[in-house]
């Protein structure tokens, strides 16, 4: 396989592989292959996206790879995250940028990371995203109010 893929390297799809792959569990064996196009420059996201999921499977400092990063997709990623491990779900959708805030209000709400989202919404000051979370009928409002006075405010440093 690794011989096939280093002679058909650059006429091969690799999201298209990856699918095919991945659809079988055998996402790992693409390990080599996707980590040599990577030092080769690759910028393909579905390349960043697949080595993320076997450095996250792998448990290979998945957290760096999360915030260094810069390639993968959020939102992708973040979705494969949930399942495995919410805290890094919120780190990809974090990095998003704003992208992804309704994917991490709803991962940090459905899992009780309400410190990181209190983190996250006194970092980003976005008042239409302080509003959703607000609202009355949001049931975690006030985990989330306690986590912001306890917890992210306190440990800010910015004044505002």
């Amino acid at each position: 396989l690794k011989r096939i893929l280093g002679a058909v390297r650059s006429q091969c799809s690799v999201e298209e592989l990856v699918t095919v792959v991945e659809e079988r569990n055998r996402l790992r064996l693409l390990q080599p292959f996707l980590e040599a196009n990577i030092s080769e420059g690759d910028q393909d996201p579905s390349t960043h996206n697949a080595i993320g999921k076997i450095y996250i499977t792998l448990n290979k400092e998945p957290q760096q790879f999360l915030k260094n990063n810069q390639f993968y997709d959020s939102r992708v990623i973040g979705k494969f995250c949930e399942r495995l491990d919410p805290f890094l779900a919120f780190l990809a959708y974090k990095r998003a940028g704003g992208d992804c805030d309704e994917e991490l209000l709803e991962v940090t709400n459905s899992n009780g990371l309400f410190k990181d989202q209190a983190r996250y919404l006194v970092e980003k000051m976005d008042m239409q995203l302080w509003a959703s979370v607000l609202q009355d009928d949001n049931p975690h409002r006030p985990k989330v109010v306690e986590q912001v006075t306890s917890t992210a405010l306190p440990e800010t440093k910015d004044p505002d």
